[in-house]
């Protein structure tokens, strides 16, 4: 687990940045929190580009985790060689 914002009092919440939907819910939590005032503009933009940065990882993960799968199946039956 990463941590990026550092843990205050009464600070439990334990995001979960492997998925998608774990990383969503940071941003929307990262968001509240500034316009809440709980974390000034400074550390809001370098948690939305950390969080930004680890989504596009997790798609780009999918992304070859289908295509490995799909270029499998090809090869599988032996319509292309890889």
């Amino acid at each position: 687990m990463v941590e990026i914002i550092p843990n205050r009092r009464g600070y439990s919440r334990r995001p979960t940045l492997t998925t998608a939907r774990g990383i969503r819910k940071e941003l929307a939590a990262t968001y509240l929190e500034f316009r809440r005032g709980e974390i000034d503009e400074p550390h809001a933009k370098t948690a939305t580009f950390i969080l930004r940065t680890a989504l596009e990882a997790v798609a780009a993960t999918e992304i070859e985790a289908r295509l490995d799968a799909l270029e499998g199946k090809i090869v599988s039956k032996g319509e292309i060689e890889c």
